[in-house]
C-alpha cells in the first residue's frame, strides 16, 4: 500500500496482528497517510516509540497498541489486567501516548516543511485494545479514547479502531462536523516534515555501555528508564536511566545534565541497603548520562502491589511493609540522605506473590545529602533541592505524598518531610486507597482534617494506627512526628496493641517481629533497624526464673553473605574480654540462626523505665549541639574509648553519633556513651572507601607512603563526630563542592558556631584535628584527649559551690538584677548560663517564669549546674516576685534524663 510506510518489522506476532487488521481495512485514497513502527528524538532529548501514527480526513492519531487477552478493569490513572487469574497493574497508557503526541507535534514544527507551511494538525492518542476476545469493563474517564477490534457482523456489532480513524467514533474524541477535512496538501506538509525531522525505524539495536536496550519501562520529569540485557549474558537485566539533553543544547547545558546524574548516582551508591534498588554504574551516553540500576524482572510498582493484591492482604502484611519501608528511610537518614518524594510510585516490591513482599525504594532524584566534609557532591545536590526544581523533578500523583512544606524546607537534614511522605504512603498501604489524587487535593484535605484520617477510610481501623497516621501527616510541623525512629516508636506500640497472645515460631529473623520466637527460645521484643548487612532487635532469653529473664540486642546477619562480617565484629568484642571498658558495648554470646549468624550484645538504656535506646546521633538531630557539661563529658569519653582501641591495635572504621548509644551506664548509672557496631573493623586497610562520608578522612588517597586507612583516619572520625556534637553539623572543605582531596584549602571552621567561652579553644582544637597533611594532626588519641580538656579547662565557673553553704557572694551578684536583666549579666558559670540559653531563657522575667521542678530534668545538665540554677531562682523569686506575681510556665518537656 503506498500510502501505509512500515519503517520496521514487529517482532511481536501480536503487534503484527494488530497492525495488519488496520492496514486490511485503511483506505488508499489521499489524504490517508500511515507510519509504522517508528522512533524519534524528541526535542526533549527523549527517545519514542511509536506503534502507529494516522494521518485522515477527520484527524491525526497516535495509536498505541496493546493485546492482553482476558479482563480489563481500571480508572483513568490504572488499569489491571485478569489474565488467567492472575492480575497485572499498569498505568494508563493514554498518559504516555499523550506525552509523546504531544513530543511528536512540537518536533514536526520545528521543521522547515512547517514553518513555511504552518503548523501540522493536532495530534490526537489513541489505544488499541486488539486482542479480539477481551472483556473491555473500563468506565468513565477511562475508557476515553481507548479503542476495540472493530465488529460488523453478528448479533452486536461495534465500533472500534477504524470507527475512530474514519469518523471519531470513539469516546472521548469530540465530534466536529463543522470542522474542515484534512486535505491532500497538508498531507504532503506533514509528509515532508516526517522526513526531515530524521525519523526512522525502532532501533532495537541501541546500547548503554554493555547493555542493550529492550523497551521503555517508565518515565518521569526529565527521564527515561529502560529495560536491558547484558549483550554477553542476555539473562542479566539492569533498568538505565537516562537524562536525555534536548537537541541542540550547549556544552554547558550538557555538563549540567550529566553532573545531575552522577550527583543522583552519588547520592545513593553509598545507601548499600537491602531496601534500596542499588545504581551499579553511571556511564555517559548519546542521548545523555545515564544510571544502570539493578533490576528484578519479576518486581512490581507499589501502587501496582496494592491493586492487584489489595483483596489478600492481611493487616500483619501491610504493617510489615510499613515498617521495612521505615526502616529504609530510618537508615538513609542516619546517613544523612533525605528523599523528599516517596510515594508508590518510588517503591518496588519483590517476591510480590510471597507471603513477605520486599520493599526496595528507589526515584532518589529530588533526594538531598546534608552537608558533610569530604563528600564532593554535598553542594550540588543544592540544585536538586532548590525551591524552583522540585515541582519539574515529579509527576502529579507523587505530589499527594509531599509533605505541604517541602518547599520550604531548605537543603537542612529535614527528616519531617520524609515521615510526612512515609505517614501518606502508610495510610495507603494499610487502607488500600490513596490519600488524594494530587497535591491540590491532599492540601485541601489537610487543611480540615488535620492529618490523614484512617479510621475515615478504613471501617474498625485500630486506634493507635490512626493516631500513627495522623501525626505523621500532621500539616502543622510542630505537632508532626520528628522522626523515623518516632513513627518506629508509635508502630510498635500500635503492634502491640493488635498482635494475637499466639507466639510464631521463625526461621528468618530479617522477618521477625514483635512476639516472634526465634530458635533457641529467643523472643523478640521489638525490632530495632535494619542496617546494609545486619539487623538488629530487642530480644529476651528465658531463665530458670521466669522473672529474672534477661534482655538482650540480637545483631544478625540480614542474609548468608554478609555473615563472615558478622562473624569477625562477634570474635573482636569477644577477645575484648572481661576487662572491656563500660563504653564499648558489652559481647555476651554469638549465636547461629539457622544461615544467620550472629551475637548478643548488652543493652544501653537512654530510659530503663521505657527501655528506650537512643543513638547520639537521634539526640543531635532531635535537639541539637549539646550542652557543654555532656559535651566535656561525652566527648572526653569518646577520645578516651578510641585512645584504649588505639592502645591494643583496633581501629573502629565507622566512628559517628549514630554508631554511639547514650544511656546510663558504668557504676554510678551517669548518662554516657557506648560505641558500637565494630562491623568494619575487619575491613583490610587497603580499602580506603569503607566507612560513612562525612566521617571518612577525604585525605586518605595521599597517604605519603600508601593510600591505607590508619589511626589518623579513625581520629578524623572521632573529630568529626565531636565537631556535630558541638555544634550540631559537619564542617566543610574549601567551597564544599570539590574533591577535598584535589584542592588546597583546609577545612573551613565556624568559630561562631562554638560558646562563646570556648570559641578560641576549639577551634584551635578542629582546626589541629583536620589539618590537610597528616604530620600537623595529633600524633595519637592520649594527645588528642589532652587537648580536648584543655579546651574546658578556661570555663568560668559559678557561684554556687560545693564546700561553701553560705549565699552571701551569690546574693551580693544578684543585687543589681532586674526583670529585664539579660541571663548573660548575671555572671553565672558558663555551663549555667549555656543550660538557659539551650533553654530560650534570656532574661530573668524568663527565668522566674520557669517552673521550678522542670530544672531538675534538663536534658545533659549535672547535678552541680541544676543546683546553681536552683539557688538563683529562689534568690531572685525571693526578691523580684515575692507574692508569685509572674506566672510560672514549664520549659519545653525535656527528655528524662539520668
Amino acid at each position: 500500500m503506498a500510502n501505509w510506510t512500515s519503517l520496521a518489522e514487529s517482532p511481536y506476532p501480536w503487534e503484527r496482528d494488530a497492525l495488519e487488521f488496520v492496514r486490511e481495512r485503511f483506505s488508499s485514497h489521499e489524504p490517508w497517510r500511515a507510519w509504522s513502527l517508528f522512533e524519534f528524538v524528541a526535542l526533549d532529548g527523549s527517545v519514542n516509540e511509536v506503534d502507529l501514527l494516522v494521518f485522515a480526513p477527520f484527524g491525526f492519531f497516535l495509536v498505541e497498541i496493546k493485546s492482553r487477552p482476558g479482563r480489563l478493569t481500571g480508572d483513568a490513572g490504572t488499569w489491571t489486567w485478569e489474565t488467567d487469574g492472575k492480575l497485572t497493574s499498569t498505568d494508563n497508557p493514554l498518559k504516555l501516548a499523550n506525552a509523546k503526541a504531544k513530543k511528536l507535534a512540537a518536533l514536526l514544527d520545528h521543521q522547515p516543511a512547517t514553518k513555511r507551511s504552518g503548523k501540522v494538525p493536532f495530534i490526537e492518542p489513541l489505544v488499541f485494545l486488539s486482542a479480539p476476545d477481551l472483556r473491555c469493563e473500563l468506565a468513565g474517564t477511562a475508557k476515553l479514547r481507548v479503542c476495540l477490534r472493530d465488529r460488523d457482523d453478528g448479533p452486536t456489532p461495534r465500533p472500534g479502531i477504524m470507527a475512530a480513524l474514519e469518523r471519531r467514533d470513539c469516546p472521548g474524541l469530540v465530534s466536529l462536523p463543522g470542522r474542515a477535512r484534512l486535505d491532500k496538501p497538508m498531507a504532503k506538509v506533514v509528509a515532508r516534515a516526517f522526513e526531515q525531522a530524521g525519523i526512522r525505524a525502532s532501533n532495537r539495536q541501541r546500547r548503554v555501555s554493555d547493555y542493550q536496550l529492550e523497551h521503555q519501562i517508565d518515565e518521569g520529569r526529565g527521564y527515561q528508564d529502560w529495560l536491558a540485557s547484558h549483550t554477553l549474558l542476555p539473562d542479566t537485566k539492569r533498568r538505565i536511566r537516562i537524562y536525555p539533553v534536548r537537541l541542540g543544547e550547549s556544552e554547558e547545558r550538557r555538563r549540567v545534565e550529566e553532573r545531575a546524574a552522577i550527583r543522583e548516582f552519588q547520592l545513593i551508591e553509598n545507601l548499600q541497603s537491602p531496601g534500596i534498588l542499588r545504581a551499579v554504574q553511571c556511564t555517559p551516553h548519546e542521548l545523555g548520562p545515564a544510571v544502570i540500576y539493578e533490576h528484578d524482572p519479576a518486581a512490581i510498582r507499589l501502587d501496582h502491589f496494592l491493586l492487584e493484591r489489595d483483596r489478600e492482604l492481611s493487616l500483619s502484611t501491610r504493617i510489615d511493609l510499613v515498617r521495612q519501608l521505615a526502616d529504609v528511610m530510618q537508615y538513609a537518614h542516619k546517613r544523612r540522605v533525605v528523599h523528599r518524594t516517596l510515594s508508590p510510585r518510588s517503591i518496588l516490591v519483590g517476591d510480590a506473590a510471597s507471603a513477605r513482599p520486599r520493599l526496595k525504594v528507589f526515584n532518589w532524584q529530588a533526594g538531598y545529602r546534608a552537608a558533610a566534609p569530604g563528600d564532593a557532591t554535598t553542594s550540588t545536590a543544592g540544585a536538586i533541592t532548590a525551591t524552583s526544581h522540585v515541582g519539574m523533578l515529579v509527576d502529579d500523583p507523587t505530589t499527594a505524598y509531599m509533605a505541604p512544606d517541602v518547599l520550604v524546607a531548605g537543603d537542612s537534614l529535614g527528616e519531617h518531610l520524609d515521615v510526612f511522605s512515609l505517614g501518606a504512603v502508610a495510610y495507603h498501604v494499610l487502607s488500600g486507597k490513596p490519600p488524594a489524587a494530587d497535591g491540590v487535593e491532599l492540601a485541601a484535605t489537610l487543611r480540615t482534617a488535620r492529618g490523614l484520617q484512617l479510621a475515615a477510610v478504613l471501617d474498625g481501623a485500630p486506634a493507635a494506627l490512626c493516631e500513627l497516621i495522623r501525626y505523621a501527616t500532621h500539616p502543622d510541623v510542630s505537632s508532626r512526628l520528628d522522626t523515623v525512629a518516632d513513627f518506629l516508636t508509635y508502630l510498635d506500640e500500635a503492634e502491640n496493641e493488635l498482635t494475637s497472645p499466639t507466639e510464631d515460631h521463625v526461621d528468618d529473623p530479617a522477618a521477625a517481629v514483635a512476639g516472634d520466637i526465634l530458635p533457641g527460645d529467643m523472643r523478640v521484643e521489638r525490632r530495632l533497624g535494619q542496617g546494609s548487612c545486619s539487623t538488629a532487635l530487642l530480644v529476651t532469653r528465658p531463665a530458670s526464673d521466669p522473672a529474672a529473664a534477661q534482655e538482650y540486642i540480637l545483631k544478625v546477619a540480614s542474609a548468608a553473605e554478609h555473615g563472615d562480617r558478622i562473624r569477625a565484629e562477634a570474635r573482636l568484642l569477644e577477645a575484648l574480654g572481661a576487662d572491656r571498658d563500660h563504653r564499648i558495648v558489652g559481647f555476651v554470646a554469638a549465636v547461629e540462626i539457622g544461615d544467620h549468624p550472629g551475637f548478643l550484645m548488652k543493652p544501653v538504656y537512654t530510659d530503663t523505665a521505657l527501655r528506650r535506646i537512643e543513638t547520639l546521633g537521634t539526640r543531635i538531630r532531635k535537639e541539637g549541639r549539646l550542652h557543654l557539661e555532656l559535651l566535656e563529658r561525652l566527648g572526653s569519653d569518646l577520645i578516651d574509648v578510641v585512645r584504649i582501641l588505639e592502645q591494643q591495635g583496633i581501629t573502629h572504621r565507622d566512628i559517628k553519633p549514630d554508631n554511639i548509644a547514650v544511656g546510663a551506664a558504668g557504676r554510678d548509672h551517669a548518662l554516657a556513651l557506648v560505641l558500637f557496631d565494630f562491623s568494619l573493623a575487619s575491613v583490610p586497610p587497603e580499602n580506603i572507601r569503607a566507612g560513612t562520608i562525612g566521617y571518612l578522612d577525604p585525605m586518605l588517597p595521599l597517604r605519603p607512603r600508601a593510600a591505607r586507612f590508619d589511626s589518623y583516619a579513625e581520629r578524623y572520625a572521632v573529630a568529626a563526630t565531636l565537631h556535630e556534637m558541638a555544634t550540631g553539623t559537619l564542617p566543610r572543605w574549601g567551597d564544599g563542592r570539590s574533591d577535598p582531596a584535589q584542592i588546597d584549602a583546609e577545612i573551613t571552621i565556624d568559630a561562631d558556631l562554638f560558646d562563646t567561652d570556648l570559641r578560641e579553644n576549639l577551634a584551635r582544637f578542629f582546626r589541629r584535628a583536620f589539618r590537610r597533611d597528616i604530620a600537623l594532626r595529633f600524633d595519637n588519641a592520649e594527645q588528642m584527649l589532652a587537648e580536648w580538656q584543655v579546651c574546658f579547662a578556661g570555663i568560668r565557673s559559678g557561684p554556687v559551690t560545693d564546700d561553701v553553704d553560705d549565699d552571701a557572694e551569690l546574693r551580693r551578684l544578684l543585687a543589681s538584677a532586674t526583670l529585664t536583666s539579660p541571663i548573660a549579666s548575671l555572671r553565672l558559670g558558663t555551663r549555667a548560663t549555656n543550660a538557659l540559653d539551650r533553654a530560650n531563657v534570656l532574661t530573668v522575667r524568663d527565668l522566674l517564669a520557669c517552673s521550678r521542678a522542670r530544672f531538675d530534668r534538663m536534658p545533659g545538665v549535672g547535678a552541680k549546674t541544676r543546683r546553681e540554677i536552683t539557688a538563683v531562682v529562689a534568690i531572685l523569686r525571693e526578691r523580684l516576685a515575692p507574692t508569685g506575681a509572674i506566672p510560672q510556665a514549664p520549659l519545653p518537656e525535656p527528655e528524662p534524663q539520668h
